[in-house]
């Protein structure tokens, strides 16, 4: 018999059935072909072990949560908000300036005072205010350890006194401040206490330690200036005096008084030997004319021409004459030289005196201005008794830390997925 024929409904209802089959075949292999071996096992799996890894993360995330946001801000939150001690600030502001000296001669570099000098002393009083020295000072003047380690002060801003005077020094620079304003120069100096009475009285007693810095370093001023006036008068005083000696003695070896004037003495003696000589030679000239040259007073006449001739020519070697032996032998032994070398010792005489009187007048400059201060601390804003605290600043401390702690867990957060997604 023949076999019944299919209608045309039951044949497109047959193609459709295959083609589904086909394309779920299709994609089962696809995903096959994408996942891993370890992902297409954990897909294998159960729904149940599914969700348990599901669960798993999400507790994991939320033990990060309680670990990085909640305890943290919640801690926060407690010692900000209960614990923390109020903190007091004493502000004072001051400056170091110069005095207004005039000047006086030869005293310039004394008297006048340059603005870099002053910013360097300036300097040196902001750096003494949180040095080691400073911390010293206060610890023996107001006990500065107890107050900044007292039990009524939290745990975590209070100082350890039994720590070492370093450790102290590094918290005493972590409560103050002291900024140096430009071009004004005004020192602000900022003081943190746990009381309005500590912040006052630390911050007049680091004023009055930084006044006795400023005296002593106009007293060290004071004492190096006069000092060194002092050592150069004297230097310019045993100059003057070994002038003084060593004039003295040339005058008496060679027996003058004065070069000058013995100078002139030979000077004026050869004039007058040449005018007898001229006179001579002329009455000569003049009776040769009528008297034979071997008349007696001719002869005598000619022995005297040739006696003034003889003089004039010895008086003018013993000035002009120079010695084989050299310059200064001969400035030993000639006049010339003689003039030369009191004309040297009298340049050094008036040399040394100069320098006496520009010394004896810087002396006396140094001693008016040693009685007077070369540096003022001039206190612009005294520190005063503090009405409310300024730190800690609970809100932002807070804020910050809130921002840390959730930026913090997102970044964990997120490495985990991305590893996770990576291995998946």
């Amino acid at each position: 018999m023949d076999e019944p024929q299919k209608s045309p409904e039951l044949r497109t209802v047959n193609a459709l059935e295959r083609a589904e089959a086909v394309q779920r075949f299709l994609s089962e292999a696809a995903r096959r072909a994408r996942f891993s071996a370890r992902a297409r096992g954990a897909y294998q799996k159960s729904s149940f072990a599914e969700r348990r890894g599901a669960r798993a993360m999400r507790i994991a995330f939320l033990i990060l949560a309680i670990v990085i946001v909640a305890i943290p801000n919640v801690a926060g939150a407690l010692y900000y908000g209960v614990l923390a001690s109020d903190q007091y600030v004493a502000e004072a502001k001051f400056t170091v300036s110069s005095a207004a000296i005039p000047k006086l001669d030869g005293l310039g570099s004394v008297t006048g005072l340059p603005q870099m000098m002053i910013f360097q002393d300036t300097m040196i009083i902001a750096d003494y205010i949180q040095s080691r020295a400073m911390v010293e000072q206060l610890e023996r003047q107001v006990d500065l350890r107890e107050r900044y380690g007292a039990e009524r002060i939290d745990w975590w801003a209070r100082f350890d006194k039994s720590k070492s005077i370093e450790k102290f020094t590094d918290y005493w620079k972590k409560m103050t401040a002291a900024t140096i304003g430009f071009p004004s120069g005004i020192v602000t100096l900022t003081i943190r206490a746990f009381s309005p009475a500590d912040a006052k009285a630390i911050g007049d007693r680091v004023i009055a330690d930084c006044e006795a810095l400023v005296n002593e370093l106009n007293e060290r001023m004071r004492q190096d200036t006069v000092r060194a006036s002092e050592q150069d008068l004297a230097r310019a005083a045993k100059r003057l005096e070994v002038a003084r000696v060593n004039l003295e003695r040339a005058r008496n070896a060679e027996g003058l008084i004065d070069v000058r004037q013995t100078s002139k003495s030979q000077s004026e003696l050869i004039s007058s030997i040449e005018h007898d000589l001229l006179k001579y030679q002329q009455e000569y000239l003049t009776q040769s004319r009528y008297v034979d040259e071997s008349a007696p007073q001719m002869r005598v006449m000619k022995r005297r021409i040739e006696a003034l001739e003889k003089q004039i020519v010895e008086r003018k070697a013993e000035i002009t004459k120079r010695e084989a032996q050299g310059i200064d032998a001969l400035a030993r032994k000639t006049l010339s030289g003689k003039m030369t070398t009191f004309a040297n010792l009298d340049l050094e005489h008036k040399i040394a005196e100069s320098s006496y009187e520009i010394a004896t007048a810087s002396l006396d400059g140094a001693r008016l201005l040693s009685e007077r201060k070369l540096l003022y601390l001039h206190q612009i804003e005294a520190p005063a008794l503090p009405e409310e605290a300024r730190y800690p600043r609970r809100w932002l401390y807070f804020g910050v830390l809130f921002a840390i702690s959730l930026a913090l867990y997102g970044i964990i957060v997120g490495l985990i997925a991305f590893v996770r997604n990576h291995m998946a």
